[in-house]
């Protein structure tokens, strides 16, 4: 019960602190100042209840032991998950896109050609390519887009988790 009360706490003060900077002013790199507040607040509060262990709020004493394990392990989940779901957010996802457009066509629907113009390169792979070198994984030079060494991690664990799957290269 403590594990769920504190990382609770934990991770939804730091989530409304995220809300209030958006507020003010949007992050040019959002998914870092999301890490950054969200795992630097589960460091302030793991510090704050090894130095108060006497702390208590709303009758529920701090985690102490493997306590401040469990809250970390609750939050640092928490963070993650909510990172995979902030993504999907940040930028219209391909496929939210598609049903969006085909939405709006209402019962007449959309013709194919409609469709395909609607959703061209500059609606779903430019804003992607852009985040790509926003985030450091990505460079454009001599007119040619390159992996950094960022990059090339991140794609290798895509890789060979779809190569441990037995799934190839390839989408679906």
């Amino acid at each position: 019960m403590k594990t769920l009360f504190w990382g609770s706490l934990v991770f939804f003060s730091f989530f409304l602190l995220h809300i209030a900077v958006w507020k003010i002013k949007l992050p040019h790199r959002q998914t870092k100042a999301i890490l950054f507040i969200l795992f630097g607040g589960l460091a302030l509060a793991l510090c704050g209840f090894v130095v108060f262990p006497f702390f208590c709020f709303l009758g529920v004493t701090a985690p102490e032991g493997p306590e401040l394990l469990s809250v970390a392990l609750f939050v640092t989940a928490f963070t993650l998950a909510y990172m995979i779901t902030y993504s999907a957010i940040e930028a219209d996802s391909p496929t939210l896109l598609m049903i969006r457009t085909i939405a709006a066509a209402g019962d007449k629907g959309i013709a194919r050609d409609d469709f395909f113009a609607t959703l061209s390169d500059a609606v779903l792979v430019d804003p992607r390519l852009r985040d790509l070198i926003t985030d450091r994984m990505a460079v454009l030079a001599e007119g040619k887009y390159r992996l950094t060494g960022k990059g090339r991690l991140f794609a290798s664990i895509f890789t060979n988790y779809r190569a441990l799957l037995g799934l190839g290269k390839g989408g679906g």
